[in-house]
């Protein structure tokens, strides 16, 4: 497996179960993950966001060849906490391209940390839910690849 940014790369081998640890820099990488038997994959726009773990779960299937790229990629990640500063878990975080052509969803984990990978460049709309009520929303610009769209929130009201 290979992590690229900004023309390093970063090799890692995994165990036999497919598993590997590595401590990146903050940032936007794109993921190459290759076994002997399996098609290559390219995950374009993993987001690293710093002192934060985070697990990517990804599958590859048996063949020889080239693998499909996607287009290019960036992330977008933060952490969400409260009027106070404490952490907020479990809010629902949508980014909506405005003319409909792509549409990301996660949630905050125990620590209040969100990460979207693989978002293209574009005019979004973010909006945080808390069940079903909107708790904050905001236009989002994404205009390059490559860079970590870092947005840090404070949620007045939950």
């Amino acid at each position: 497996m290979c992590a690229a940014r900004d023309g390093r790369v970063f090799r890692f081998d995994a165990d036999r179960l497919g598993t590997f640890a590595a401590e990146l820099p903050e940032g936007v990488y794109d993921l190459v993950i290759s076994a002997r038997g399996y098609l290559s994959l390219m995950v374009r726009g993993i987001g690293i966001l710093a002192r934060h773990h985070q697990m990517l779960t990804r599958g590859l299937i048996p063949g020889e060849g080239k693998g499909l790229e996607d287009e290019p990629a960036t992330a977008v990640a933060g952490y969400v906490v409260d009027r106070v500063g404490r952490p907020v878990a479990n809010l629902a975080i949508h980014v909506n391209e405005e003319r409909g052509r792509h549409a990301y969803t996660t949630r905050t984990d125990r620590s209040g940390v969100y990460i979207l990978h693989g978002v293209v460049p574009g005019m979004y709309d973010l909006s945080v839910r808390a069940g079903e009520r909107t708790v904050d929303q905001r236009p989002l610009p994404i205009a390059h690849v490559k860079e970590l769209v870092r947005l840090d929130l404070r949620i007045v009201q939950i």
